[in-house]
């Protein structure tokens, strides 16, 4: 049994001259456009199951990464205010905490003398209000250099994707017999 041509003869096996064992040279045409549409239906799987899904996981990461930064820097701003306040004599701060969904609670901070930096995998760091600027600093910096990479691979990415669009593209431009 032979797979009827969709390119020559819409599905019709009777109509194919591939069927036929005198022509020789269009069963070899048949046979080349079947493989040549497997290759162009491996490359859209590979483009769309591997690469776009790389590159949707590395614009998450970026947006992370974007959002971290985002957060060290309003951490800057409310270091800056606790120093402000530590200056004029106030020691203590009154605020509201987020419990969660929307839930609040009044929290009374006896001493802003310290406090404690997230850094990551759910350890924090207790750092004095003078050294806080310097975590700071670090973190961003580190978020900065993997944002960069993030950056980097995202672009590779979209290249990856853009040779295998031009590559199906001329797959579909060759003649059956190539």
């Amino acid at each position: 049994y032979v797979a009827p041509c969709v390119s020559c003869c819409r599905g019709s096996s009777s109509n194919c001259g591939s069927n036929s064992s005198s022509n020789i040279s269009s069963s070899m045409a048949h046979s080349a456009r079947i493989d040549l549409n497997a290759k162009i239906l491996d490359y859209e799987h590979f483009a769309n199951d591997v690469l776009k899904v790389d590159l949707q996981k590395t614009v998450e990461q970026r947006a992370k990464c974007q959002l971290g930064i985002e957060e060290l820097e309003e951490l800057r701003r409310n270091v800056q205010q606790l120093k402000q306040q530590q200056e004029a004599g106030h020691t203590t701060l009154k605020t509201r905490v987020e419990l969660g969904s929307g839930v609040f609670c009044r929290a009374a901070v006896p001493d802003t003398s310290h406090l404690f930096i997230g850094i990551g995998l759910g350890f924090h760091l207790e750092v004095a209000l003078h050294e806080a600027d310097r975590v700071i600093d670090l973190r961003q910096q580190a978020l900065r250099v993997q944002l960069g990479k993030c950056i980097d691979k995202a672009a590779r990415i979209k290249a990856n994707v853009r040779f295998v669009a031009q590559a199906i593209h001329e797959l579909m431009q060759l003649p059956a017999g190539q």
